[in-house]
């Protein structure tokens, strides 16, 4: 049995999709100084990510910190990565 996929016209809708998939129109953006990831942070503490991601977290709920995603290259892929900084 052939599957229904391999019979039917290409769709010129799709392929545009894939052209700009491919064309990777995610760009990094340039961090400013002050903010950081909780993996950076973690590593300055010497301590467990979980942790100071908790700690963290409860600072930006009281106010202390703010919390903003950058789009950076994070394991080879740029993708979003919340950074914190100090209010």
């Amino acid at each position: 049995m052939k599957s229904k996929l391999s019979t039917t016209k290409p769709d010129p809708a799709l392929a545009r999709w894939c052209e700009v998939l491919a064309a990777g129109s995610a760009t990094p953006e340039e961090v400013p100084p002050g903010w950081f990831t909780i993996v950076q942070l973690s590593a300055a503490r010497g301590r467990n990510e979980s942790t100071v991601g908790r700690h963290v977290r409860s600072m930006v709920e009281s106010g202390l910190a703010e919390k903003k995603v950058f789009s950076i290259v994070n394991g080879g892929r740029v993708r979003p990565v919340p950074h914190y900084r100090l209010k």
